[in-house]
């Protein structure tokens, strides 16, 4: 189960094969939540990514920001 902790509500599943890409075909598959009351989005990936080098294996891909150094 994924809940909310600003509203205390369950998240229900909005899409899914959304690809959390991280750059030059470092992509973990998931699905995104959303939060019924707020409607704050959440994405649940998988544990060990793939390479997606011509991203053709999700149906939705969400470029990560890379941190700063």
């Amino acid at each position: 189960m994924i809940i909310c902790v600003e509203c205390k509500r369950e998240l229900r599943c909005d899409k899914n094969s959304v690809g959390a890409d991280f750059g030059f075909g470092h992509v973990y598959a998931s699905d995104r939540w959303v939060c019924p009351e707020c409607g704050k989005l959440v994405l649940l990936t998988n544990d060990n990514a793939c390479f997606d080098l011509h991203y053709t294996f999700q149906n939705e891909y969400l470029k990560m920001k890379q941190e700063e150094e």
